[in-house]
């Protein structure tokens, strides 16, 4: 077993079609199924097997699978980090954010960092919470910054920087700029717009269901901007993060209120393996983040 054998699988696993593997990695199709075979002939076990239509691992192949994705991630992380350490002003940087930090973050961090270090190659990924962290514990990214509440992991470092709590957003018309506060009533009658999945969907269903609140949901979106456009044109009210509208707040386009029992204690967070060496790169993007927050 070697590691040209290791990605030919890895990648077969994912596929299960020679032809993909050939063509990511550029190859010949016989070249992948020799590899392939002998790879199962050096380890003296079946590691995947024909039912019908479909290629299945086998138990073996899926533990297999499992060391792979690891071995592999290991040595891409290996070769940026010693690149890093060769000099901090060229290689690649790979962030994951969700749609918040993405947002309202991330552009005003980004853009003179990347202005410091032109030969840097900022590789950045928008998915939910969940993702990234998936994306962090599998060793595809450098680091993340994600809206949580009350993250914990045991292979993962969290440096929370800002509170950023979720409040009842109306358009600012009819008379809603006089509300004081937002009764469970009204949060229950008022047709919402809400976020389709990630870390802010899960926090508001929780919270409805521990609340035995039954929620008048008018549409799901998977973008937060088209929400928020749409609660301005008076479609309808949403639950988003409060960093997420400051600037329609400021404008007077919209009004928010904090939410009656959901705890205050959402934030956007800075995640990283608690294994990941911290190199000048790294170090010098996580200081400009802190530079930024503290401004």
């Amino acid at each position: 077993m070697n590691l040209k054998q290791l990605e030919i699988f890895y990648h077969y696993s994912d596929s299960r079609n020679v032809t993909k593997v050939a063509e990511i990695l550029g190859l010949k199709q016989p070249t992948v199924s020799f590899h392939l075979k002998k790879l199962e002939t050096s380890l003296g076990v079946k590691l995947y097997e024909r039912k019908r239509e479909k290629i299945v691992l086998t138990a073996a192949g899926q533990t297999l699978n499992y060391y792979a994705t690891e071995i592999l991630g290991l040595m891409s992380e290996t070769n940026r980090v010693m690149k890093d350490y060769q000099s901090f002003h060229k290689g690649e940087l790979l962030i994951g954010a969700s749609n918040v930090p993405a947002n309202y973050l991330l552009p005003k961090v980004l853009t003179p960092f990347v202005n410091e270090f032109p030969q840097v190659r900022v590789d950045l990924h928008i998915e939910t919470a969940p993702k990234v962290i998936e994306l962090i514990i599998l060793k595809e990214i450098d680091l993340g910054i994600i809206s949580e509440q009350g993250f914990q992991h045991e292979q993962v470092n969290v440096k929370r920087l800002v509170k950023d709590n979720l409040v009842f957003v109306m358009p600012n018309q009819g008379g809603n700029s006089n509300i004081k506060e937002v009764s469970e009533e009204k949060l229950q009658k008022e047709p919402l717009i809400l976020h389709k999945r990630g870390s802010t969907r899960e926090m508001v269903d929780k919270w409805a269901e521990e609340n035995h609140f039954s929620l008048n949901i008018k549409m799901e979106l998977t973008n937060i901007e088209a929400i928020r456009r749409m609660v301005i044109m008076g479609t309808g009210c949403s639950i988003l993060s409060k960093k997420a509208i400051e600037n329609e707040i400021a404008r007077e386009e919209l009004v928010c209120f904090d939410i009656p029992s959901l705890e205050k204690n959402r934030c956007l967070s800075l995640i990283y393996r608690k294994d990941r060496p911290i190199t000048p790169l790294l170090q010098h993007f996580i200081t400009n983040l802190y530079t930024y927050m503290n401004e």
